[in-house]
Formats: C-alpha cells, sequence, structure tokens
C-alpha cells in the first residue's frame, strides 16, 4: 500500500509541474463582475503573516477596504480554494474584503505544518488571523465561513470566540467523521465493484468501515493515514454527480495565478499528506458532541447531492443548535461544492441574509 501511494504522490507532483510549468511568479487577483468585467480593486494583496509562531499566507482581495472581513475556511484538510473563490465568486468582492488563507501545511504555507498539525493548531490559528484581521482593517467583527473541512474547524473557532464574529457560516461542513465516512466507504466500494476493479474491492474490503487504527512505534493507538488516504482519494470519482456539476472546472484549485508553481506542488503534497496525517485526528469527533450552542448568528449551507459530507447529517445538526438565530440554505441541485456550482443563490444568500447580521 505505502509503495502505491508514494507512487501516487510522485506521478501526482510530475503530472502538476507538466501542467503548470509555464507559470511560476505570484499574481494579485483578477476577480470579475457579474458581466465578467475585471473589478477595480482598492484591496488587493498577497502576504505572509505571524499566526502562532510560523508564517502563512493570505490572500486579500475586494473593492472597498471599507467593507465587511469575509475570512475564508477552505475544506481539506490540505486544501485550497482560492482558485475557485476568485473563478466562481467573483462579485461577492463587491460586497466583502475576502481573505483566502493556506492554512498549515497547504500550498504556500506547506512548512508551517512542522509546528504542529493538531485541531486545535488550526482553531488558534482562526482566531489569532481574525483578531490580525481586525486591528489591520479597524473593524469589531468579520465574518467567518468554512467550507468542508474549514467548517468543522471553523464551528470550533466560532463556538470559542464569538466575540470575534458577525455571524458564522457553514457551508457543506464536515459534521461527524466516522458516521460520514462509513456512508462513504460503502458507496466507494460499491462504485469499485461496478468498475470492476477487483484489486481494489479486495483493497477496501480488507480495510473495512471506519473508524481507522493502528498502533505507532511505542504501541499507542492512533488514525490509520493509509486507509483513510485509500478510501478519501477515491470517494469524489464515485460520489454522485449533480446537476449543477456541468461546466465546474474543479481543477482551478490547482490554478489559481496567486500560487507559484512550488506551492502550487505542495498543495499536491499538503493534500495528500494532510489526509493520512491530520484526518485521522478527527476520527472521533462529531460537531454534533462538540458545538451545538452558539453566542452569535449561524448559517447553515446544505447540498441535496452532497454525499462527501452527508446532507442528513449535516441538516440533523442544523435541527440541534441553539443560536440567537439560525438558517440553513438547501442548494438543491448540487453536490458538495454547491456554493461554487450554484454560485449566483449562494451569492445572494451571502449578500440578502447573512450580511444584514451586522445591522442586527
Amino acid at each position: 500500500m505505502r509503495h502505491v501511494v508514494k507512487k501516487s504522490l510522485l506521478g501526482s507532483i510530475v503530472l502538476l509541474a507538466t501542467l503548470l510549468g509555464i507559470a511560476s511568479c505570484t499574481h494579485t487577483a483578477t476577480v470579475r463582475n457579474e458581466q465578467g468585467e475585471p473589478l477595480e480593486l482598492e484591496v488587493d494583496a498577497i502576504e505572509k503573516v505571524p499566526l502562532n509562531g510560523t508564517r502563512q499566507s493570505i490572500y486579500l482581495a475586494g473593492t472597498d477596504d471599507d467593507n465587511p472581513i469575509l475570512l475564508w475556511l477552505d475544506g481539506g484538510p490540505g486544501g485550497s480554494e482560492l482558485g475557485w473563490v476568485r473563478t466562481y465568486l467573483g462579485p461577492l468582492h463587491e460586497d466583502f474584503t475576502i481573505v483566502c488563507w493556506d492554512q498549515r501545511g497547504v500550498a504556500a504555507s506547506y512548512a508551517a505544518a512542522k509546528d504542529g498539525t493538531e485541531v486545535e493548531d488550526y482553531v488558534q490559528d482562526i482566531i489569532a488571523l481574525s483578531e490580525l484581521l481586525l486591528d489591520r482593517f479597524g473593524q469589531e467583527k468579520l465574518y467567518l465561513l468554512g467550507h468542508s473541512w474549514g467548517g468543522f474547524i471553523g464551528t470550533l473557532a466560532a463556538e470559542e470566540r464569538p466575540d470575534l464574529f458577525h455571524a458564522f457560516v457553514a457551508a457543506s461542513p464536515h459534521v461527524n467523521s466516522t458516521e460520514n465516512d462509513t456512508i462513504g466507504y460503502h458507496m466507494v466500494l460499491d462504485g469499485v465493484r461496478r468498475s470492476g476493479d477487483a484489486k481494489t474491492v479486495r483493497t477496501l474490503e480488507s480495510i473495512g468501515e471506519p473508524p481507522y487504527e493502528t498502533l505507532d512505534e511505542e504501541g499507542n493507538i492512533v488514525g490509520d493515514g493509509e486507509a483513510y488516504y485509500a478510501v478519501l482519494s477515491r470517494l469524489y470519482k464515485y460520489s454522485p454527480h449533480a446537476p449543477s456539476d456541468v461546466g465546474f472546472r474543479s481543477e482551478k484549485i490547482f490554478l489559481s495565478p496567486e500560487h507559484s508553481l512550488f506551492s502550487k506542488i505542495n498543495l499536491v503534497r499538503g493534500l495528500i499528506r494532510s489526509i493520512k496525517t491530520v484526518y485521522p485526528k478527527i476520527r472521533h469527533m462529531s460537531l454534533e458532541e462538540e458545538a451545538i450552542e452558539f453566542e452569535l448568528p449561524v448559517f447553515v449551507i446544505n447540498a441535496r447531492y452532497d454525499v462527501s459530507c452527508a446532507a442528513e447529517i449535516t441538516e440533523r445538526w442544523f435541527d440541534s443548535i441553539q443560536a440567537p438565530s439560525k438558517r440553513m440554505l438547501w442548494l438543491e441541485h448540487s453536490g458538495h461544492n454547491g456554493i461554487y456550482t450554484e454560485n449566483e443563490l449562494f451569492m445572494d444568500f451571502m449578500r440578502e441574509e447573512v450580511k444584514s447580521t451586522v445591522e442586527m
């Protein structure tokens, strides 16, 4: 198994370098309005900032530095959605100063993982970055949005420091690891059986249902990253196709011009490493047990075809939430990336529902 994974990693990096070899320099933002015209940005920066003893990269863009800040937490762990945010949500930069962030271990922040990759490290990074941004822009609160894994760590940060945020938006959030991964495991196994790939069927049957655990060199029970990688690396391929997926270019996650070639290679490396080393750490965690009481407005965006972070689990968690106010937006034609594939509906919701909380 390990030999195959290492070979896969090397092949992915070589392929990515071949595809993206022309673009080795870093650019600032190009975001467009609803008519496809480039926006004039008053805020446009790429910076390394100090966060809890590390230096991590952020990407800021917006048409007015007086607009409220929207701190964007990417999925993963190990992902960067900068290319998707800039491509599919360009008009939203007229309403918010959007701050994308390479989390520790991701792309341009790849090296920061050496200083810790516990769940609490990511939560404290969110808090430190929020404080830094509020101080810089002279604002009292900002909006926090987390997609997928970003929804998991963002929920924990919003619960711990509600004073920093106007509201929290959980978009297709990861809620319950073991239950969700069990659904994913059977979906992948069924898909592989239909494909006739007997070798992979044997591999998955030998792994069995999650949670996946093994013993480290000292005899301690730890998450089995190789087993998680074997399942999760196939999840997207065997997920059901949603009507709104037509025209969505998922490869843009690797094509952001704001990332250097080296950062793009580290994005691939970081995704694989994080699935193996970070994701297993949340195998026994569930937001249904850890975070249901909030002191700020909570918005949840759910997608009808989402299996990656199962829609029924997200709905159940939403129903249990206690907050000053809460609202769920259903994206009826989408899968896990519905905020990008039904982007107009999502952006309208952010303008008309979420942004209005600043006036509450």
